[in-house]
């Protein structure tokens, strides 16, 4: 066979075969007095061989290293851990791309129902949406506030289900409602206010929080977050609540709820 014919067979290119034999993987066979290299059966296999193990992820270098051990090479170690590490690399992808198809399955799935593209799992997307159209303008402002929080939470795959199903309950349940509507508007009143001359809506707002937060059972959301490791998330009470006197009121609440709150470094 001519170097055109084996490419062929093999399925590659004349350039290709001429690279394996530059990198020693693949032999050249001899030249009959025509002076054109005749391969045979061997020189075909192997270079099926080297197309086979290619084309299962391993680099060309992996590839001489399979030959060399075949032929009494001492690199099995190298070999297994060359594999080792390919074959992570390649769950790691599967577990990535996986991921990547259920995310755009969903953004489908939203997009055919006409929902805006959001991290938030579905119940509380259409939660949200639905106290928003309740609410009048102030509550509407700190509501797309919490919407956002959340959904930082989300994105930052930190979050535990525990805390979704807390919110679509506070969000949707009636009765839930009339409190939580009382904490966004009197979370919209702290907004810009200074520190120093706040305490008393301060410990208001916290008292309200915490009140509320006990009522609905956010304990299991608690318990929840407490597994997560402190090095797990960048996400710190400045990032999330820049707003001074809120801030002051969230960890106002987690002492009264016996929680030590992340500062973060940040002064009030």
């Amino acid at each position: 066979m001519r170097i055109s014919e084996i490419a062929a067979a093999a399925g590659t290119t004349p350039r290709a075969v001429r690279h394996y034999h530059r990198l020693g993987l693949l032999p050249e066979p001899g030249r009959p007095d025509n002076g054109y290299r005749d391969y045979g059966m061997a020189e075909l296999t192997r270079l099926m061989r080297i197309r086979w193990l290619a084309g299962n992820g391993l680099p060309l270098g992996a590839v001489a290293t399979v030959f060399a051990n075949e032929h009494g090479g001492s690199d099995t170690e190298d070999l297994r851990a060359d594999l080792t590490a390919l074959h992570d690399e390649i769950t790691q992808r599967i577990t990535q791309l996986t991921r990547k198809q259920e995310g755009v399955a969903r953004m489908l799935s939203a997009v055919a129902a006409g929902r805006r593209l959001t991290a938030l799992p579905d119940e509380v997307a259409d939660a949200f949406d639905r106290a928003r159209e309740q609410a009048d303008e102030p509550e509407r402002a700190a509501l797309d506030q919490e919407r956002d929080i959340l959904e930082v939470f989300a994105l930052s795959g930190d979050t535990p289900a525990e805390m979704f199903t807390w919110f679509t309950h506070a969000l949707a349940d009636p009765a839930a409602r009339t409190g939580y509507r009382r904490l966004l508007r009197g979370w919209e009143r702290l907004h810009g206010r200074p520190v120093a001359q706040s305490a008393e809506l301060i410990e208001e707002m916290a008292q309200e929080i915490a009140g509320q937060l006990r009522r609905l059972g956010f304990d299991s959301v608690i318990a929840a977050t407490a597994n997560i490791p402190e090095s797990a998330s960048a996400l710190t009470e400045d990032t999330l609540v820049p707003d001074p006197a809120q801030r002051q009121a969230v960890r106002r609440a987690m002492e009264l709820l016996n929680i030590a709150p992340d500062t973060g470094g940040g002064a009030s």
